[in-house]
């Protein structure tokens, strides 16, 4: 198994705009504690800025879901040994450890898995297979993820239904931000 540490969260938003609105996908990076390798999840805004919330150590006016839930696990007397991501996007393991020492698993998004890891300060890891099949070298990153979303925007513009016109901004109006506060950065875009 290899451990994974956040690293940042990033969002492809339009060049003028101030903030990503609501709805708009972030990408949490990861990166291999011992490595070079990169893995990013598709976020939903809520799943991303939590993430983000923590890589920053910055706690919101109100308690995030992932907050309320390490707190029931705490009242619960449930500790989280470790998150497991199983693949990139569909399927993660959370390992509580109850009052006696016994390990109990709970499955979830990836996403999910990382916001309460991180909120529980407990590790992260992958299995070698997974990360070598969707990890990313990190000076490939934004190459890579810029071949993603075109791909993507093109997978929407073919499976529209008819009658129904989809565009998307050029690409050179778009450009990859980060969501966490600059001293917290690892990447920063090139080009």
């Amino acid at each position: 198994m290899i451990e994974l540490v956040p690293q940042d969260v990033i969002v492809r938003i339009h060049k003028e705009a101030r903030w990503p609105g609501p709805g708009m996908q972030r990408r949490v990076l990861l990166r291999e504690k011992d490595g070079d390798r990169i893995l990013h999840l598709w976020a939903g805004d809520d799943d991303g800025d939590g993430v983000a919330l923590e890589i920053a150590e910055k706690k919101p006016a109100r308690p995030l879901m992932y907050d309320v839930t390490l707190q029931s696990f705490t009242l619960g007397a449930l500790t989280v040994a470790r998150a497991v991501l199983l693949d990139s996007d569909s399927i993660a393991t959370l390992w509580l450890v109850n009052a006696e020492g016994v390990e109990h698993p709970l499955d979830m998004k990836p996403t999910d898995a990382v916001n309460l890891a991180l909120r529980a300060r407990a590790p992260i890891f992958i299995e070698e297979a997974v990360l070598a099949e969707v990890g990313i070298p990190a000076e490939e990153l934004w190459a890579a993820l810029e071949a993603e979303e075109a791909e993507f925007a093109a997978h929407l513009r073919d499976h529209a239904p008819p009658d129904t016109e989809v565009s998307f901004p050029a690409p050179e109006m778009l450009e990859w931000r980060s969501i966490v506060p600059p001293e917290w950065r690892l990447f920063e875009p090139t080009g």
